[in-house]
């Protein structure tokens, strides 16, 4: 899921083709602190969650799967000349789509439900894995912004063939997730 498009990966991509790395760098890490610290939160709220509702892990595969179809389809239908190219990106900006981007809540909760509350550790091996799914998931962004600059030509040229391959791979992973 790391590396599927989303908001931080497709924002990621578009501010390192229009401005470099040393330009997005400032965006890069403020998704790294907003991965961090809702991966904190969503260890202690999926703790809580775990101790009082045994379908937890269910709905978390549940919306998981809705959300994956959901990207598939609009991977499919996103057109790369919709985007505003006036736009510069800021330390806030990453930090901010942390908490506002459902695909990261959902990765960060079923990593955590699946690999973290479900196992009998102490805390500081919870907290280990915890910085390690928020290690995982903010390098997504980053092997996109440096692929973005590498394959921008071949990107644009196969821009059909490319939206349906990913979209083919988001709906193979939601089945995958939802049948695990």
């Amino acid at each position: 899921m790391s590396y599927t498009p989303g908001p931080n990966n497709l924002l990621a991509l578009d501010g390192a083709l229009r401005l470099g790395i040393r330009g997005t760098l400032k965006f890069l890490i403020g998704i790294g602190l907003g991965f961090l610290t809702l991966s904190l939160l969503c260890l202690i709220f999926s703790e809580f969650m775990t101790i009082y509702f045994t379908s937890f892990i269910f709905i978390i595969k549940l919306v998981g799967f809705v959300y994956l179809l959901y990207l598939a389809y609009t991977v499919f239908k996103h057109n790369h000349k919709d985007a505003n190219l006036s736009h510069t990106y800021h330390l806030r900006d990453g930090l901010f789509l942390q908490y506002m981007n459902p695909k990261t809540i959902v990765y960060v909760l079923t990593a955590i439900v699946t690999y973290v509350t479900t196992q009998n550790m102490t805390i500081f091996a919870s907290m280990s894995y915890t910085v390690t799914i928020a290690l995982i998931g903010v390098s997504g962004a980053i092997a996109w912004a440096f692929l973005g600059l590498c394959f921008k030509k071949t990107l644009l040229k196969y821009n059909t063939v490319y939206k349906i391959f990913m979209s083919l791979c988001l709906i193979i992973l939601a089945f995958m997730m939802l049948l695990e």
